[in-house]
């Protein structure tokens, strides 16, 4: 049986003046110079440079969409951090 932080993923979305969200999200979207693309509990480890977009989470307290410059996103074991304007 999953534990709840395995059915969520741990997201923490600033930039260097704001935090923009930081909780339980179920899915984090963003875009690199690959495109589009969407991080979902268990998905794989991995580090990216984002793209001018909007970033968008979902989360059981509503959606947020976070409009970017370019930034980092790091992926660790359902942790997910976004630097954004860096």
């Amino acid at each position: 049986m999953e534990s709840k932080n395995e059915q969520f993923l741990e997201v923490r979305f600033i930039s260097p003046f704001e935090t923009f969200f930081e909780g339980l999200a179920n899915s984090v979207s963003a875009k690199d110079i690959n495109g589009p693309f969407d991080i979902l509990p268990g998905h794989v480890n991995f580090v990216g440079i984002l793209t001018n977009s909007d970033v968008s989470i979902k989360s059981d307290k509503g959606d947020r969409s976070i409009g970017i410059s370019k930034g980092i996103i790091n992926v660790n074991n359902n942790k997910v951090e976004v630097f954004a304007n860096v």
